[in-house]
């Protein structure tokens, strides 16, 4: 039944391919090798740049970021050597977000990456993606399952956490249909263990996949991704965005979940009317990017603008002493 489940959950498509320079490789907690990559936003040296919504104008900084006008830049996607750097010297996580991003069904990390740069431009955000086991450069690693799905997120999280050195106060989880299910059970794992995650978005999750099909009212036996039982444990703010047309995930999934989660962390959702599950359509992608920000605004950027404070102080405390150090050496 399990094996059943499985072949029907996980549909994952052709592989694509990405520039071999560029894949960032992890090993989960099973001895899996999966594929990721990092895509560093536009900053100038107050934070990320966002390039503008029709009717904004061209060549600005987002004013929630402290920027004045700018020529747009372009985000890079960035190999691990590049990435080491930029780690040792403290700029991947300072003034900006990173979005750890968690795909849906039927993508991998070939077929998403044109989305992830776009919401990189767009949201001044730095995104790191990364491939489930079995799907796209990760097809030789075994069948997909639930297990590896959360051992996957869990390699991805520790890399930013403690090979990138990216703070717990910068790092937004987005996950897209089935990647609700790494998602929601990370923001759980990490807020149980006292350092929630900064945010959380999910993009037409589901209550659990066996509720997709039927709604059992409680979470049956070789249930998969039960999302609404992980979300009462959820202490990050959390951002709901399903489209009322989708034919795959239910609408009321999100409305439900929503309910769920504790009245402090549950942000402003957007149920976007006449849309479906598979796409963004250029129509509504204005609207879809200004709540995003206006999410980000509100609910993270002071913390991350907190952190760099604590850090630029931390800078000159350190400085200090060693300035009197030498002074009273002398």
């Amino acid at each position: 039944m399990g094996d059943a489940i499985s072949s029907l959950l996980f549909q994952p498509p052709p592989p694509t391919r990405l520039k071999e320079s560029k894949v960032i490789w992890l090993t989960n907690s099973f001895g899996k090798r999966i594929p990721a990559f990092f895509i560093e936003c536009a900053k100038n040296e107050n934070g990320g740049i966002r390039s503008p919504l029709p009717g904004e104008g061209s060549g600005t900084c987002n004013d929630n970021y402290g920027g004045a006008a700018v020529p747009p830049a372009t985000p890079q996607i960035r190999t691990p050597k590049e990435l080491e750097v930029g780690a040792a010297m403290g700029r991947l996580g300072k003034g900006v977000p990173t979005i750890l991003y968690s795909h849906a069904n039927a993508e991998d990390l070939g077929n998403i990456y044109p989305w992830c740069k776009f919401l990189a431009k767009m949201l001044g955000v730095n995104i790191f993606a990364y491939d489930y086991t079995g799907y796209g450069l990760a097809t030789d690693q075994g069948d997909p399952s639930e297990e590896y799905c959360f051992a996957d997120i869990d390699a991805a999280y520790a890399y930013l956490k403690d090979v990138l050195q990216i703070p717990t106060e910068s790092i937004v989880l987005y996950g897209r249909s089935l990647g609700s299910g790494p998602s929601c059970y990370l923001a759980a794992r990490t807020a149980e263990e006292g350092d929630a995650v900064a945010g959380l978005v999910l993009h037409a999750p589901f209550l659990s996949v066996y509720r997709i099909v039927l709604e059992s009212g409680c979470t049956l036996p070789g249930d998969r991704f039960p999302n609404v039982d992980f979300a009462p444990s959820i202490r990050s703010p959390v951002l709901f965005i399903h489209g009322t047309k989708d034919s795959i995930v239910p609408f009321n999934h999100s409305e439900r979940l929503l309910e769920t989660i504790i009245e402090p962390y549950r942000a402003e959702p957007l149920f976007i009317k006449g849309m479906g599950h598979n796409n963004v359509h250029s129509s509504v992608r204005p609207l879809f990017i200004e709540r995003l920000r206006k999410y980000l605004d509100k609910h993270i950027m002071p913390n991350v603008r907190n952190l760099t404070v604590r850090k630029q102080r931390q800078v000159q405390r350190a400085r200090s002493a060693k300035h009197i150090a030498r002074l009273t050496a002398r």
